[in-house]
């Protein structure tokens, strides 16, 4: 169990990493490569660290709220970020990818969206642009 936590949690961190630059690429020269690059990462490898508070079966998602007053989940993209949120705290987590955040999301019309690394690059998803990405995702998806 420890061993595999481990292993996890150096792909989180891998993926983080990944992610990160190619959002650090997008600002320098936001074009539409280095766009498409960060949003492939989000919706076919991104894998986040959700904050919950966990109860047996029973998982209740942290939200946060905008200037807006709409809540969005956050999506965290390692513990360094995470805890810009909670602090030193033990913080329970969920793992969560894109398809997660979106069955969520469309499902449940409490959540404006999601936003990775919120205290960090801040890039929020709303719900019209999860459906876009879901269907983008099961279009470039191989047949089976």
């Amino acid at each position: 169990q420890e061993q595999g936590a481990t292993v996890q949690f150096k792909e989180l961190q891998r993926q983080g990493q990944a992610l990160l630059e190619a959002i650090a690429r997008m600002q320098k020269e936001d074009n539409r490569v280095n766009r498409e690059a960060v949003l492939d990462l989000i919706i076919m490898e991104g894998q986040f660290l959700a904050p919950a508070d966990i109860q047996g079966d029973n998982v209740q998602f942290t939200l946060i709220q905008n200037q807006d007053g709409q809540v969005y989940f956050p999506a965290f993209t390692g513990w360094d970020e995470l805890r810009k949120l909670c602090g030193p705290k033990n913080q329970q987590t969920v793992m969560l990818g894109f398809d997660h955040y979106a069955g969520m999301i469309l499902k449940d019309k409490r959540a404006a969206g999601f936003v990775i690394d919120p205290f960090g690059c801040c890039l929020s998803f709303d719900r019209d642009m999860i459906s876009h990405l879901v269907q983008r995702k099961t279009l470039s998806a191989p047949p089976q």
